[in-house]
């Protein structure tokens, strides 16, 4: 029998399948009408990131301009009540430069009736352990 814990793993596994497939579609069905979704780059960071499955939209169709490829990958995802803290990387190369790099990161993700309804990025496995109380 697979707990909500289990089933929110494989839900943010998917999203990730979906944002490395640039299915955007198939990614905002996994998401929250309400989501709030907080990456690392983009024109709304400073702002609080995007809000709602038009923000996300909004995201992808900004970073087509800048990443020719983003391939987050998750190396570990650990379930912790209804967050899922993801600790991998990204893999990207710029669409002007061609310039090629995989850099750490961390996500949470943080679900209501088995959608996301937060989706944030960190710079570092630290800052997400710590934002759902794991020490690093």
């Amino acid at each position: 029998m697979r707990t909500v814990s289990d089933q929110n793993v494989q839900i943010a596994r998917r999203t990730f399948d979906a944002i490395r497939a640039r299915d955007i579609d198939g990614l905002v069905e996994l998401y929250d009408a309400d989501i709030e979704f907080e990456p690392l780059t983009g024109m709304q960071v400073e702002i609080g990131g995007y809000r709602g499955h038009a923000g996300v939209r909004r995201y992808f169709e900004e970073i087509t301009h800048v990443w020719e490829v983003m391939l987050p990958h998750a190396d570990d995802v650990r379930g912790v009540d209804d967050q899922v803290v993801i600790l991998g990387g990204c893999a990207v190369r710029g669409r002007g430069s061609g310039a090629i790099s995989d850099n750490p990161m961390a996500w949470v993700l943080t679900f209501r009736d088995g959608k996301v309804l937060r989706h944030r990025a960190y710079r570092s496995r630290e800052e997400a352990l710590d934002a759902v109380g794991l020490a690093a």
